[in-house]
């Protein structure tokens, strides 16, 4: 196998970028003329052509897309242990990426995310919202929220919390349809889930004892609780929510729950990263630091 020259890949990634040799060129410091023969000279090392370009035209090929992909995500792992081992004493310094879904993102972490950057104001934070099922080994991220552990199998996975689950809907919503005595009268209902699994019409039902199937009105999914929440709220059908969500709704009388004595089964919350990065000062002190938090609570 040949080598690469890291210049002339970290080139080819900025022109990908920024749309062209040109402008990666000033931003690198690098000569026109050498920056297209250091891309000649990675074509020749890759053994493909990489970029279309021309007067009016620059584009990736397909194989600039796949090695685009990998180059990427080995510029990051370097770039972030250069930082890593550039740090001063036991200083923790380097970008720490955090994928989250929508709602667990934000209910986990800002309870406890402030007092953890002001323990270490060298480590820069990014929170992604909405990846519910990040993928690690390529998207970039250093550390994932996961709800469920589906797609876990590669990665370490720590335990923070079960998020308990409830049945709700509307008064208004209940009081327009049948009512509902126990799990075969939810047939005639609409249902509200975050389950992304499941055919046309057919929803997933767990218990601690078991997993129901079960044939509904019409099912509307989102990986979204709160939109599943405001749904609920404009009478649209029988929503699955976290309780830590439905409770003030609850509270308030603008939900009433749906079967409240049914035991459902809750969800496992995780932080998940790579076996291969599991002692990166950054990401060692993040989950040290929440594990205890959680395990304290």
């Amino acid at each position: 196998m040949k080598d690469f020259s890291l210049s002339d890949v970290r080139l080819f990634t900025k022109a990908a970028q920024l749309g062209g040799l040109t402008p990666a060129a000033e931003v690198l410091n690098v000569p026109k003329a050498s920056a297209s023969r250091q891309l000649q000279r990675l074509e020749a090392t890759v053994g493909h052509l990489l970029l279309h370009r021309g007067a009016t035209r620059f584009a990736l090929t397909e194989e600039g897309r796949e090695f685009l992909a990998a180059a990427q995500h080995a510029l990051t792992i370097l770039d972030d242990v250069m930082l890593d081992l550039s740090s001063e004493g036991d200083a923790v310094t380097g970008r720490l990426r955090i994928a989250v879904p929508h709602y667990y993102g934000r209910e986990l972490l800002m309870n406890h995310l402030p007092a953890f950057m002001t323990a270490y104001p060298r480590l820069e934070v990014t929170v992604e919202t909405g990846r519910d099922r990040a993928d690690l080994f390529h998207d970039g991220a250093d550390v994932a929220i996961r709800c469920g552990r589906e797609g876990s199998d590669e990665l370490v996975v720590r335990h923070l919390k079960q998020e308990p689950l409830m049945l709700c809907a509307a008064p208004a919503y209940l009081a327009r349809h049948a009512p509902v005595q126990g799990l075969p009268d939810l047939a005639v209902h609409r249902f509200l889930t975050t389950d992304a699994g499941g055919r046309k019409r057919e929803i997933s039902l767990a218990t601690v004892e078991k997993t129901h199937q079960m044939r509904v009105e019409s099912v509307f999914r989102s990986d979204d609780p709160e939109m599943v929440l405001r749904l609920a709220l404009s009478a649209r059908g029988i929503a699955l929510l976290p309780v830590s969500l439905a409770r003030p709704q609850i509270d308030g009388a603008t939900l009433v729950p749906v079967l409240p004595s049914l035991a459902l089964k809750p969800h496992d919350i995780d932080l998940s990263y790579l076996p291969a990065r599991r002692n990166t000062p950054k990401i060692k002190t993040f989950v040290d630091y929440f594990l205890a938090v959680f395990r304290s609570a």
